[in-house]
Order: structure tokens, then C-alpha cells, then sequence
């Protein structure tokens, strides 16, 4: 019996251990997964509060409007010219495809 008693210590020294970094781990992890829900939870609150109210108006007064395309090429213009409202839209080369003074251009081959 006594030889059974002594291989059981450095067994149950071993399993204490385990037991211990298995207990360590498990905070560890409790501890990440916080701060990370933290983390996360603290920026969706700043984005929402950093977002401004979109500027409304009831009157927008201009003598030119640009129609732009993402690379910022003018796809469109709504102009004022000689006491006329005039509607253009472009191709990506610059060239007129329509306009209201003109009406709709037939493509010639």
C-alpha cells in the first residue's frame, strides 16, 4: 500500500498544477472576451454619436448644378442660359449625349 500512496503524489501534484493553469486560462479568457465586448460596445456608441444631423432645407438656390461620377468626371450639368433652364448629360469623354435645347442625338455610323 505504500508504494501505491507514493506514485499517487506526483499524480495528484500534477493534476493540482493542471487544475490551476486550466483555471488561470479560463480567466485569461474571460478577461480578453470583456474587453473586447467592451471595446467593441464603446465604438458602436462613438460612431452614433459622431454621426451629424443631415443639413435639411426647404429652398437650394444655385446657378449651376454638376452631376459628378464617383472619379468626379461631369456626367451632367442643370444650368441657367439666356433665361432658360438647360438640362445636359455627357458621356465619360465630355461630349453632350443629350440636352433639352437639342432633344435626344441619333448615334451615326
Amino acid at each position: 500500500m505504500n508504494s501505491k500512496g507514493l506514485n499517487q503524489n506526483p499524480l495528484l501534484a500534477r493534476v493540482q498544477r493542471l487544475e490551476v493553469q486550466n483555471r488561470v486560462w479560463q480567466i485569461v479568457g474571460l478577461l480578453a472576451l470583456l474587453i473586447f465586448a467592451f471595446s467593441r460596445t464603446a465604438n458602436v456608441k462613438a460612431q452614433q454619436k459622431s454621426q451629424p444631423e443631415p443639413i435639411r432645407g426647404t429652398t437650394v438656390e444655385a446657378q449651376n448644378f454638376l452631376l459628378k461620377d464617383a472619379a468626379g468626371t461631369v456626367m451632367g450639368q442643370l444650368t441657367v442660359r439666356n433665361g432658360k433652364a438647360q438640362l445636359e448629360l455627357f458621356d465619360p469623354t465630355g461630349k453632350v449625349t443629350w440636352s433639352t435645347n437639342s432633344g435626344p442625338k441619333t448615334l451615326s455610323q
